[in-house]
C-alpha cells in the first residue's frame, strides 16, 4: 500500500512520537509499502529526501502541517494519511476528501468532543489502548487497537553495569533511585510526585535515596503560547516547589542545555549518557501522572527491569506488568477543552514506592521483562500492522473473485 504518516520528524528527534513515527515508518518500508511521511513542527525545509526507505517531505508553515498534508497527500497517491498526533491539534484535515486514520490518543475520561469530533469522518481509527478503544466504543466510534512498541533488543537490563552507570549519571551506587521520566507539562503532575517522594523519605526516614527528575527545570512552553485546545502543555517553575519541598539534596536533574538537546536511545556500552542507560540506573519509574494516553516511558522501563507506577486512570495501567497502580481521589480540569485529569493520591504513592523498594529486585526485573516482551516491535508489526493494513487493502483495493473478495 502507498502510505502517508504525519507527525514528529522522524529523524533528528527524541519525543515518544519521534520512536513511535520511525519504528512504523522503517518497518513497514521494509515490508514492501510505499511510505512517506510529513514531519510536523516546521522542522523540514529541504524538499523532499529519503531516509531508510521512508520519503519524507518538506514540512508546511504551520506547526501540525495541515497547509502542506493533502498536496503532499496526493503527490504521494497515498492510500491512506495516519496521524501520530492528539486529534485534537487538527482544525481541518478531518474535514478532507482523503482517507483519514488518525491514532486516538485518549488520556482522560470520558473522552472529550474535541477528539471524538474529529472521528467521525475517519476512513479508520487507530486505539492505542485497550481504554481508549472503550472510550470511543461508548461514544459508537469503531477502532483497531494497534500499542505503542519497544525495541526490547536495546532497551533491556545490565545488571552488571547498574553501579557503573549510575557514577555516569552522578549517583550513589547503593541508593534507592527513583526516576521521573515526564516532560514539564500541567498535565504530569510532577509537583505532585514530588510530594508522594517527599512522603515516601518521611515514613522511611533511614532510607538513602535520591530522585533523578528527567525533565526540563522549568517550563518551555508558556501559557501564551499554549493550543487554545492544548492538551494541558503549560508547564511550570519546578525548582521553588523542590526547594521549599526541603527537596534540594534529595532531586536530580539534567542541565536544561542537555534536556534541550534530548537523550539518545542508545549510544553504544561505553560512551555518553542515553535512554538504556538512565532506566538501567532506575529502582523504579514514578510516573503518577494525571492520565496517559499510553506512557511509553512504562514500557521502556519495564524493558530494562525496572518496575513502575502509574496513577490508576487513562491508559497507564494497561502498561503496568511490574509495578503498582495508585489510586487517586479527585480530578482536576486544566484546559480548555473540559477534560478531566486525575490527582494520584500522595500517601498512597508512597506506601507503593516503600512496597517496590522492600520487593525482590530480581523476582521484580524478570516479571517485568516478561511482561513487556509483548511490546516487542516485531511483535506489534507482525500482530496488529499487518493485519490492519490486510484489512485496509481489500476494502480500498478490492480483489473480487467468484470465490468472493480476497487479498490481492
Amino acid at each position: 500500500m502507498r502510505l502517508m504518516f504525519l507527525g514528529d520528524r522522524i529523524v533528528g528527534g527524541f519525543s515518544a512520537y519521534t520512536k513511535i513515527g520511525y519504528e512504523t515508518c522503517t518497518r513497514l518500508a521494509k515490508l514492501g509499502h510505499s511510505v512517506a511521511h510529513i514531519p510536523m513542527g516546521i522542522t523540514n525545509r529541504m524538499g523532499k529526501w529519503s531516509n531508510e526507505g521512508v520519503l519524507v517531505y518538506p514540512s508546511g508553515r504551520e506547526p501540525w502541517c495541515e497547509d502542506v498534508a493533502v498536496p503532499h497527500y496526493v503527490d504521494w497517491k497515498a492510500d491512506m494519511l495516519i496521524t501520530v498526533k492528539e486529534p485534537w491539534v487538527f482544525n481541518r484535515i478531518f474535514l478532507e476528501a482523503i482517507n483519514f486514520a488518525p491514532m486516538a490518543i485518549i488520556d482522560h475520561s470520558p473522552v472529550s468532543p474535541a477528539i471524538t469530533a474529529r472521528m467521525e469522518t475517519a476512513f479508520k481509527v487507530i486505539a492505542i489502548t485497550r481504554f481508549g478503544q472503550r472510550e470511543l466504543r461508548q461514544k459508537d466510534i469503531q477502532s483497531t487497537y494497534i500499542p505503542h512498541g519497544v525495541k526490547t533488543d536495546i532497551y533491556k537490563p545490565y545488571e552488571k553495569k547498574k553501579e557503573e552507570w549510575r557514577k555516569l549519571w552522578y549517583m550513589k551506587p547503593d541508593d534507592f533511585i527513583v526516576g521521573i521520566v515526564a516532560m514539564n507539562r500541567a498535565r504530569k503532575m510532577i509537583p505532585h510526585m514530588l510530594r508522594g517522594y517527599k512522603r515516601f523519605l518521611e515514613i522511611n526516614p533511614d532510607v538513602k535515596s535520591h530522585l533523578m527528575l528527567l525533565t526540563n527545570i522549568r517550563p518551555t512552553v508558556l501559557p501564551e503560547e499554549a493550543s487554545p485546545r492544548g492538551v494541558s502543555d503549560v508547564g511550570v517553575n519546578l525548582l521553588p516547589e523542590i526547594m521549599d519541598l526541603g527537596l534540594g539534596e534529595a532531586v536530580m536533574w539534567p542541565e536544561e542545555k542537555i534536556m534541550l538537546e534530548g537523550f539518545p536511545e542508545w549510544s553504544g556500552m561505553e560512551v555518553g549518557w542515553d535512554m538504556v542507560k538512565l532506566y538501567n540506573t532506575f529502582d523504579v519509574l514514578l510516573n503518577c501522572t494525571g492520565g496517559e494516553g499510553f506512557g511509553l516511558p512504562y514500557i521502556e522501563a519495564q524493558a530494562c527491569g525496572v518496575p513502575v507506577l502509574s496513577t490508576d486512570y487513562a491508559g497507564g495501567p494497561e502498561q503496568v506488568g511490574a509495578g503498582l497502580t495508585v489510586k487517586y481521589n479527585d480530578y482536576i480540569i486544566i484546559n480548555t477543552p473540559g477534560t478531566r485529569y486525575a490527582i494520584p493520591n500522595v500517601d498512597d504513592m508512597a506506601r507503593a514506592l516503600t512496597k517496590i523498594m522492600n520487593a525482590e529486585p530480581e523476582k521484580m526485573r524478570r516479571r517485568a521483562r516478561s511482561f513487556v516482551m509483548r511490546y516487542d516491535w516485531d511483535r506489534i508489526i507482525e500482530e496488529h500492522w499487518i493485519p490492519f493494513l490486510d484489512e485496509c487493502e481489500s476494502e480500498l483495493r478490492p480483489l473480487i473473485t467468484k470465490g468472493g473478495i480476497k487479498k490481492w
